[in-house]
């Protein structure tokens, strides 16, 4: 198994490629590397060469690499580990507060949610993605989406043998 920086080193200026798989659909499209950046590339889209199709390099663990093939996966989903539980089942609750920030368009309880995921530090139960994680909901359950973790197929790349 290759890593990110063998895939980066894979694709200098002028690089060609195959498109084989993007979202869930075979494709067979050649691809040509126009641009190389420390965060993402960008391939030359369509027959006049001028138009580039961006592609921000995958995080290390979504990224299977030979040397011949790379697929890159989207973050996948897990349930929440006996911490996480912990902490969101410990999450501050006082309904006389929340009843006076409803009927005052008040927000002390919102604060105090804040402060304490803060403070836990599981920030990424409470808002946004932190540490390559987001809490987020599936069928009504909470889970976690999780950088580390694979989650569906998104796109695959085949080198020629010059790679």
């Amino acid at each position: 198994m290759k890593t990110l920086a063998d895939f980066k080193r894979a694709m200098p200026l002028g690089a060609e490629v195959n498109l084989k798989y993007r979202y869930g659909k075979p494709v067979d499209e050649k691809r040509v590397v126009g641009k190389v950046q420390s965060n993402s590339m960008a391939f030359f889209k369509g027959e006049n060469n001028k138009t580039l199709s961006w592609l921000d390099w995958p995080k290390a663990t979504l990224l299977e690499f030979d040397g011949k093939v790379a697929k890159i996966y989207e973050p996948g989903f897990r349930d929440l580990n006996k911490q996480e539980q912990e902490v969101v089942d410990n999450e501050p609750r006082d309904k006389e507060q929340e009843y006076v920030d409803a009927i005052s368009d008040g927000s002390t309880m919102y604060w105090r949610r804040k402060h304490y995921y803060k403070d836990s530090g599981f920030n990424y139960l409470f808002q946004g993605k932190e540490q390559g994680k987001r809490l987020t909901y599936q069928q009504s359950k909470k889970v976690i989406q999780d950088d580390s973790v694979k989650g569906n197929l998104v796109l695959v790349y085949e080198f020629g043998d010059s790679q």
